[in-house]
């Protein structure tokens, strides 16, 4: 049989979500080819089975697109950031704290601005139905992963967390009752070697059964250095299940994983350096004068830096546990969930061996999940509807250590007294306010609780009403400990602060500390129709909210800097259409939306009280805009044994206000002219499969996809020095692959390759003047791999 293509869907009922979005207890999607002797190649329904009940995808209404585990094995993806290739208005960038493992997503232009633990995601992710708070050590590495679900839009009614862009869950497979066995090994391009594997069997018969996926994964860099090069991988890890079924009333599902990662940072490029800034100027005046500091990279897979500190270290280990209780006409669940993150990112920016720029961040977190849900039919089956209790309780530390000119402030502590500045000032005076190694040690708490409410109601047997709403009351506290050490001064002034949500700066040993709580609730309604105009053609309008709540300044400088953005809210409005048609052989879906986007928290100007109406940098809620967007999905047999996906996004994302201070004049701007950051205008992918089938009862598949992705700008400050060069053209990466499997399907022998064409293109980076650096990270150059896979 063909494999599986890229299944879409554009919309969700409630059932799907109870089956798969919250319980994570999906038996499969699988769109298939459906072929048969004397009848036509046509594409099988979506089928979504939770239990006894099967709902059609093509019958749902909120913005997915569902990937299976057939499509996901053979296209061979090496990490999540790989799903933008396949999800139209889905966009990644390289962490902005250089980890590869670090997850920042956007989808319809709602992402997160900042990767700091005091800053929550706009994209969730969530394995098995549970939500993880930091997106440190996202992977799709593991052998058991059933299908991944990209939903477009706010989340909450839905979903245990609320989540302001949309949500990437992860589903897992349950073990089954059958042995099963599949082991793969896999070499290529820089010395990539990698083992994995996936083994289930059942324990007792219909009673209990479990499984277990591992891999291991090592690969030489791409970027040369002075000592090991970077761009490699060094991971391992696994996650074992454990599925016991008491008949048909009760079933219980425990997972458990781990990963253990020792690998060298994203490589970067020193895209430009400006060394009249004052920190350079200083920096090649009195530590390298005889050997200035700091030359960009000519070559982008060659770089200076003496590569002994960048590290992306990760260990990371979790838990999830579902119980699943099938009452007379009711199904209750409980999802339990539990990660403990310990994660080690070093980033080296200066393309020097010098210590100009260094930042390392220790990144440790702890969370617990508990949600309960309670869905049935009634009223003859017309209203089918789910309610749910959530809680989440996160303990994040985060540790932050920079170096910007190392060595500047012993430097300067030597010079005699008669060394001084063209105004007579000696420059000894300046070694501490010059003091740029800063310490900070940032622990927050987390306390999250919500109730939600979602209800499908049959008006007649072709139009359906959506009601639905959440309510969430989340609290957090922050304490925040920083000092300069060089001088081993504070960095805050003790003094009171310009938020009442903060405590009093005050002072600790050489350093400083205060601390922050604040609390927030919300109501996210959502209210929905859907019609079906025939069997196969259905069309949906939706309006919905959602929220993510407020956040602290996690690294001030200045005592005036502290400071509480409230939370952002958006409602979203949108329209779309579910068809199929050729007797099944072409599935067309599509959507129009327009997100009013309010309340946009951004790093801003704005003056300060402490300062008697002088300027401060803080987050605040600078920004609001306006996003209206459109997506087509597509997937179609135009011919026997041959299968084409593809999708378009498109969005138009404009500042309707952006708020701020001009530091120039000290008088209020407006900014709303200004671009929308990580947010391509177009992106669009195209994907070709072809099977052939021999006498014999071998297969040979062919696989090749493009993807396109737009302009997009990783910052959307006019007035930096770094705002052009962070500035990406549109670009298209090519892949593809060959794939042998023998009559019996248990031998298969496979090759791929990506980006085949060798595009090279910012995909992530940062620039800040006053350091004089602007610092991007690139697309990996062309890869091969062959791979030998045995299933039994």
């Amino acid at each position: 049989m063909p494999a599986t293509p890229l299944v879409h869907s554009s919309s969700q009922r409630l059932s799907l979500a109870v089956a798969a979005a919250l319980s994570g207890l999906l038996a499969t999607a699988t769109p298939a080819l459906a072929q048969q002797k004397g009848q036509a190649t046509v594409l099988e329904e979506v089928l979504v089975t939770a239990q006894r009940r099967e709902q059609n995808l093509q019958r749902t209404s909120v913005s997915v697109t569902a990937l299976g585990r057939q499509l996901l094995e053979d296209a061979d993806l090496p990490e999540l950031t790989s799903l933008e290739n396949l999800v139209p208005n889905l966009n990644f960038r390289i962490g902005s704290d250089g980890g590869n493992s670090t997850m920042q997503a956007f989808i319809r232009g709602v992402g997160q601005f900042d990767f700091a633990v005091t800053t929550d995601p706009g994209v969730g992710m969530y394995i098995d139905g549970v939500f993880q708070s930091r997106t440190i050590g996202a992977n799709l590495e593991f052998a058991d992963i059933e299908q991944v679900q990209v939903l477009r839009g706010p989340q909450g009614t839905l979903y245990g967390k609320n989540t302001i862009g949309g949500a990437i869950n992860i589903v897992t497979r349950r073990p089954g009752d059958e042995f099963d066995l599949d082991l793969k090994l896999s070499a290529g391009s820089y010395q990539h070697r990698e083992v994995s594997g996936y083994l289930s069997l059942p324990l007792i018969e219909n009673t209990l059964s479990a499984s277990v996926a591992f891999i291991d994964r090592e690969s030489d860099g791409w970027q040369e250095r002075r000592g090991p090069d970077a761009g490699g991988d060094d991971m391992s890890g696994g996650r074992a299940h454990l599925l016991w079924r008491a008949g048909d009333s009760f079933d219980s599902h425990l997972v458990v994983d781990a990963v253990h990662q020792r690998q060298e940072a994203y490589p970067q490029v020193l895209a430009a350096f400006n060394p009249a800034q004052t920190f350079p100027f200083f920096f090649n005046t009195f530590v390298t004068p005889g050997d200035p500091c700091c030359t960009p990279n000519t070559d982008i897979d060659k770089s200076n830096v003496l590569n002994d500190r960048d590290v992306d270290d990760l260990d990371s280990r979790g838990a999830s546990w579902t119980n699943t209780w099938h009452l007379e006409s009711l199904q209750l669940q409980s999802i339990t969930g539990y990660r403990k993150i310990e994660s080690d990112i070093g980033r080296e920016t200066d393309n020097d061996p010098a210590d100009y720029n260094y930042n390392l961040n220790v990144i440790d977190t702890e969370q617990f999940s508990q949600e309960f849900l309670l869905s049935g039919l009634a009223m003859n089956d017309r209203l089918d509807w789910v309610a749910g209790l959530y809680y989440l309780s996160e303990d994040a530390s985060q540790t932050t250590n920079l170096t910007v000119a190392g060595g500047l402030f012993e430097a300067l502590s030597s010079l005699p007294l008669d060394v001084t500045t063209p105004t007579g000032i000696p420059y000894r005076f300046l070694a501490t306010a010059l003091d740029l190694s800063y310490d900070y040690n940032r622990v927050q708490d987390t306390t999250s609780y919500a109730a939600y409410f979602h209800a499908i109601y049959s008006l007649t047997e072709q139009l359906r009403l959506t009601l639905a709403a959440r309510y969430t009351d989340e609290k957090k506290e922050l304490d925040v400990y920083s000092v300069k050490r060089a001088s081993q001064t504070p960095i805050l002034a003790p003094g009171p602060t310009d938020d009442g949500a903060c405590s009093d700066v005050v002072a600790e040993g050489p350093g400083s500390r205060y601390q922050c709580e604040q609390s927030w609730t919300e109501v996210s309604p959502k209210i929905g129709l859907e019609y079906d105009i025939n069997d196969d053609l259905m069309a949906y309008v939706s309006v919905s909210q959602g929220f993510r709540s407020g956040a602290f300044n996690g690294r001030p400088t200045a005592t005036n800097q502290i400071s509480v953005a409230d939370p952002e809210i958006i409602t979203s409005y949108e329209l779309g259409l579910k068809s199929q048609w050729l007797a099944r052989r072409l599935i067309l879906n599509g959507s129009v939306f327009f997100n009013d986007y309010e309340d946009q928290q951004f790093l801003v100007n704005r003056s300060s009280a402490s300062l008697d109406g002088g300027l401060a940098l803080i987050v605040d809620n600078a920004g609001s805009s306006s996003i209206t967007g459109a997506e087509i999905e597509l997937s179609a047999l135009p011919t026997e044994g041959l299968t084409l996906t593809a999708s378009l996004g498109w969005i138009d994302a404009e500042f309707d206000t952006f708020d701020s201070i001009d530091p120039a004049t000290g008088l209020p701007q407006d900014l709303s002219g200004r671009p929308f950051a990580d947010t391509p205008e177009l992106t669009w992918n195209l994907m070709a499969q072809y099977d052939w089938f021999f006498s014999g009862g071998s297969s040979l598949k062919l696989l090749a996809d493009v993807y396109y992705k737009d302009d997009v700008y990783y910052s959307n400050d006019e007035a930096s020095e770094s705002f052009d060069t962070l500035h990406a053209d549109g670009f298209a990466t090519w892949n593809a692959g060959l794939i042998y499997s023998t009559s019996d399907n248990r031998w298969q022998f496979a090759l791929h390759g990506r980006n085949l064409g060798d595009e090279r293109e910012i995909v992530g980076g940062f620039g800040v003047d006053a350091f004089g650096i602007t610092n991007v990270a690139y697309t990996a150059p062309r890869r091969y791999y062959a791979s030998v896979r045995y299933q039994l």
